[in-house]
């Protein structure tokens, strides 16, 4: 087998699936909030890795900007992370006071996915 066709293989069996659903929330924070914040998403993370269908989850920063960047296996599986009591109680109660700006959006991959193991 070539290695082009088996790397398309290994796309479609591990890194890529097209049920996949991306979570991509842009936090930007009050400056003096800035450490709040980044403990309070930082709490996330570990129960986040731990749900069903969790594929990914990060937080970024620079500066008082924060992007908190998820892959679940399926809508499904996003849906019930953003139902769980933690998510919504920091996303409604929390975060709002300590932030000038939280935007969220969800996104699917393209078909096919184009990554560097694609453009050989």
């Amino acid at each position: 087998m070539g290695l082009f066709i088996q790397i398309k293989a290994l796309m479609h069996t591990i890194a890529y699936t097209q049920d996949a659903v991306h979570l991509v929330i842009r936090i930007k924070t009050k400056k003096k909030e800035l450490e709040k914040v980044l403990f309070y998403l930082y709490e996330t993370i570990a129960p986040t890795h731990k749900e069903e269908g969790c594929l990914e989850y990060r937080i970024l920063q620079n500066g008082t900007s924060l992007l908190v960047i998820g892959k679940w296996k399926s809508t499904m599986a996003l849906d019930m992370h953003l139902l769980l009591h933690f998510h919504l109680h920091l996303f409604e109660n929390v975060l709002p006071g300590l932030c000038k700006k939280i935007h969220v959006q969800t996104y699917k991959e393209i078909e096919p996915p184009i990554t560097s193991l694609s453009i050989l």
